[in-house]
């Protein structure tokens, strides 16, 4: 029977003339070598389900299940197919037909869809791994009840210690000494529990730069369920956010230090598009938004920086790569704008890190392979900082400095910037 969901991208498919391309920007392929990893692969098994040639059973989707919807092999493709698009479709289309772990059911469609219960659900896993409950699940074997695949999470997850960015106990946010921007602050999930001190560094660095910052009452942007295929979930949870941030279309910009949430929040137009009582709505707040470097270099990113040492390299988050939203230039420009830093340009520097949210939990050895190659690179840049803008890159370039025992802080852009105004001040 044939996969009709897959029909509108027929013609995008048929423009694959399977001449192997891809090979050179895939980083699953470099580590599996499989062609079912690679987007010519792919564009043939979904080619399959169009024609009813191949049915959509689990075996099927399990070929599928590895990419990591990062567009390495677009930029190498000369019709520029974005092979994560068709992936996700079939993902939805493989949900639909077989339905979903109970746990992604439970996540995508409870928990990240509400605020509070996101708070209540990161209170309990910061807790968890504090007391040692993740490790004991971990070693007694508990998570693989949920899915064994997740048992080298708490490996990979670093130590939390720092107190979580929650909204109704930091009322009080910096304040600039004048006011030139009004900007709304979206917080990411990740940011929020795994690295709270990069929210506040990055609202530090915002109120320097003269914002009067609105801490924006919004829940997960989506993106999670997005990219596993629950485009239901992933819908719904946009026009919660259209709805809970209608307050703040009159700010100057809606920012996030998250590369994955600035970049999905402008696509909710393309996203509800087909949505009458949301689709202008959407739209307009995508136009909104800001990614955290995009916003300071706009808007002429200014103080008193004080000197810093040592050599710095920057890592791009696949979604503000120039495969998504093409927020490349702006990072690199504050980062060489610190006084006293050596910036030193890391080779493959947009290449995926294998973290894609969640699958270096669910496909480890695979998103092991594509860790060891980046920081490769990292080692070749000789920095003992690595910076970038996204927190699943920061929990998995970490992961990957201790387990290869690199001396290398990883940190975000912000903290950078934040370290350098405090030095000025201390001047």
């Amino acid at each position: 029977m044939a996969t009709t969901e897959l029909l509108p991208l027929y013609d995008t498919i048929a423009q694959c003339n399977r001449c192997g391309f891809c090979q050179a920007g895939c980083p699953v392929f470099r580590v599996t070598g499989e062609e079912h990893s690679l987007a010519r692969g792919r564009q043939a098994i979904a080619r399959g389900l169009i024609l009813g040639n191949l049915e959509l059973t689990p075996e099927v989707f399990h070929a599928l299940e590895d990419c990591l919807l990062c567009r390495g092999c677009t930029a190498h493709c000369f019709p520029a197919i974005k092979t994560d698009e068709i992936v996700t479709t079939i993902r939805h289309a493989y949900i639909t037909r077989h339905g979903q772990p109970i746990w992604q059911r439970i996540l995508f469609r409870t928990i990240l869809s509400d605020s509070k219960k996101i708070e209540l659900g990161g209170r309990m896993m910061l807790w968890a791994k504090r007391h040692g409950l993740a490790t004991m699940a971990e070693k007694t074997g508990i998570l693989n009840l949920v899915d064994k695949r997740l048992a080298v999470a708490n490996q990979v997850v670093p130590p939390m210690t720092a107190k979580p960015f929650l909204r109704g106990e930091h009322a009080q946010v910096p304040t600039p000494d004048k006011v030139k921007h009004r900007v709304g602050y979206f917080a990411s999930c990740g940011f929020s529990f795994q690295f709270p001190e990069v929210v506040e560094a990055t609202l530090r660095v915002l109120a320097r730069n003269g914002c009067a910052i609105t801490v924006l009452d919004n829940t997960c942007c989506g993106r999670p369920a997005h990219s596993y295929g629950d485009l239901d979930a992933a819908r719904d949870i946009a026009k919660k956010n259209v709805d809970r941030l209608a307050g703040a279309m009159g700010l100057d910009a809606i920012v996030s230090e998250c590369g994955s949430c600035s970049t999905h929040l402008k696509d909710y137009g393309n996203l509800l598009k087909d949505d009458p009582a949301y689709a202008k709505k959407a739209a307009a707040l995508s136009k909104k938004v800001q990614s955290f470097s995009e916003f300071l270099v706009g808007v002429g990113a200014n103080g008193s920086l004080g000197a810093l040492s040592g050599t710095i390299t920057y890592h791009d988050p696949c979604h503000l790569s120039n495969r998504f939203a093409k927020i490349t230039a702006q990072p690199r420009k504050l980062l060489k704008s610190v006084p006293g830093m050596t910036y030193k340009e890391m080779p493959e520097a947009d290449w995926c890190c294998g973290a894609a949210g969640s699958y270096t939990f669910l496909h480890h050895p695979e998103a092991t392979g594509v860790l060891d190659r980046k920081m490769g690179n990292v080692e070749k840049t000789g920095a003992d900082t690595l910076a970038t803008e996204c927190p699943a890159c920061m929990m998995h370039l970490s992961y990957g400095a201790r387990k290869k025992g690199l001396p290398i802080q990883v940190r975000h852009v912000s903290q950078i910037l934040d370290q350098a105004y405090a030095a000025g001040k201390a001047d």
